[in-house]
């Protein structure tokens, strides 16, 4: 069998979520990270290993089926280690005129260096970037954000600041057996 299209390794994903980004988003929590922040709040996609392999065509499939969307949101573990299978995905998500929501640990800076491939493509296709590590220390209620250190970077003027203000900070999801959880802890 021959793949022509990019595979993803998913940790968790969404169809429907209004705490991680503008409007109603499906969301894609990415496995594996470089990073090891104390009390991460995804302790269980860091590991580099095997979890759910999809390729993007599957997953824009999945998107398109979803009525109502005003976009997608990549979290993890770390995007950015899935950057070129991710740049794929935010450009056909864009091509519709959605949105493109992404954390990273990484800098903008370091992101912009060119050592990391395949994160300038995905950066093209990026609407709004939120970087950063979590650190503990400066936890605190911040929109899209666990810790005031990490920075929201509007990158194509396509989400603006005061699309931000109405995001709840916690959602709680409640399916037949089945609670999720996803946003950002309360102190």
């Amino acid at each position: 069998m021959i793949i022509d299209s990019p595979l993803l390794n998913i940790a968790s994903w969404l169809p429907r979520s209004y705490a991680n980004g503008p409007g109603m988003r499906m969301v894609i929590w990415l496995q594996g990270c470089p990073f090891r922040c104390v009390n991460c709040q995804n302790p269980d996609y860091l590991d580099f290993k095997m979890n759910q392999i999809v390729t993007v065509d599957k997953v824009w499939q999945l998107f398109q089926k979803i009525p109502n969307l005003s976009g997608i949101s990549f979290s993890g573990g770390e995007p950015f280690a899935q950057a070129v299978a991710l740049a794929e995905l935010a450009k056909r998500v864009q091509s519709e005129g959605k949105t493109v929501v992404c954390w990273s640990g990484y800098s903008l800076a370091q992101l912009q260096n060119g050592k990391i491939q395949g994160a300038m493509d995905l950066l093209e296709s990026v609407d709004l970037l939120i970087d950063g590590l979590f650190r503990e220390e400066l936890a605190g209620d911040h929109i899209l954000r666990g810790s005031s250190n990490q920075q929201l970077h509007f990158l194509s003027g396509r989400i603006q600041p005061e699309e931000l203000e109405e995001i709840p900070r916690q959602e709680w999801i409640i399916k037949e057996n089945q609670v999720t959880y996803t946003g950002f802890p309360i102190k």
